[in-house]
């Protein structure tokens, strides 16, 4: 049984991250190690997870002394991990007990596999399917949302499918890590996991979704215009700025000369306009404002 590192960066999520880490303690597979990257939270997460888990050998702590965001969290973890198979993933989940253990088995049964990943399901909404796919319309910029708001019953799902990246939760196999080195720093938060699935592909792995690996996702935990703005990916200032600076730099690395007529030509203009305004119809200028500059440093990257 192959040492599997799981790799979770957090920021004030104190009490989603306990109820995460539970879940993944409860696994069917358990050759296990938790890696917990702190990026300098004020809600005394490490205190709490320290004594929490005291008892727990497979869980360490990494503090840090400066936010690295998601990207940059993940590369701390990934320097501490041990495992064959590195498990990325987002601290508001509720993994099945299986989850894991199926992903480990689709891993093994092909070498040139370098990263699958699960069903993210809608806690919130009714076992309605949140994610399913990692993929883009690149005229477009928008990622595919296959089967997305679609009930489990409703689709037929095949056992596997090839994808681009997992959003939300991925496992990586070292061999791809070492291949493609991590996680892009300069990304902070916001398309650092596509970009890390478009490389690993580069480099001659296959991806897939595995559809009998489930895992609950905590979204749309909030009420009223928070909630509107969560669901635009939005709901603060930095995720803003970086949304928009980051959707610019991933198309002009990715997509093709074509696509990128049509995106400066068009779909900018209305990605821009639509952000600012559901920005300033909730009362958040601020975050208005931070989807501007995004925008004009992406453009100017």
């Amino acid at each position: 049984m192959k040492l599997v590192s799981v790799i979770m960066p957090t920021f004030n999520r104190i009490e989603v991250l306990c109820d995460c880490i539970d879940s993944i303690l409860k696994s069917t597979y358990t050759n296990l190690e938790i890696i917990v990257v702190d990026n300098n939270s004020t809600d005394h997460t490490v205190e709490i997870v320290n004594k929490k888990y005291a008892s727990e050998k497979r869980i360490s702590m990494i503090s840090l002394k400066k936010n690295l965001m998601a990207a940059g969290g993940r590369n701390m973890g990934i320097k501490r991990a041990k495992g064959e198979y590195l498990l990325f993933v987002d601290n508001d989940n509720i993994v099945f007990p299986n989850m894991i253990e199926i992903l480990v088995r689709e891993m093994e049964k092909d070498e040139n596999i370098g990263l699958v990943g699960p069903i993210s399901i809608n806690k919130y909404a009714g076992n309605k399917i949140w994610l399913a796919s990692g993929d883009y319309h690149f005229f477009s910029s928008r990622p595919k949302t296959l089967y997305s708001g679609k009930k489990l019953n409703e689709v037929n799902l095949k056992k596997r499918y090839k994808t681009c990246y997992s959003p939300n939760i991925m496992m990586v196999s070292r061999k791809a890590i070492n291949a493609v080195g991590g996680f892009d720093p300069m990304y902070f938060i916001m398309y650092e996991e596509a970009d890390l699935g478009y490389r690993i592909l580069q480099a001659g792995f296959q991806e897939y979704i595995v559809t009998d690996a489930r895992t609950l996702h905590l979204s749309y935990v909030s009420n009223g215009q928070q909630n509107v703005l969560r669901h635009l990916g939005v709901e603060s200032p930095v995720r803003a700025f970086y949304f928009a600076r980051n959707r610019s730099v991933f198309m002009k690395k990715y997509a093709k000369w074509y696509h990128l007529i049509v995106y400066y030509l068009l779909f900018i203009h209305v990605f821009t306009f639509y952000y600012w305004f559901m920005a300033v119809k909730n009362g958040r200028t601020d975050i208005a404002s931070a989807w501007i500059k995004g925008t004009q440093k992406g453009i100017r990257s």
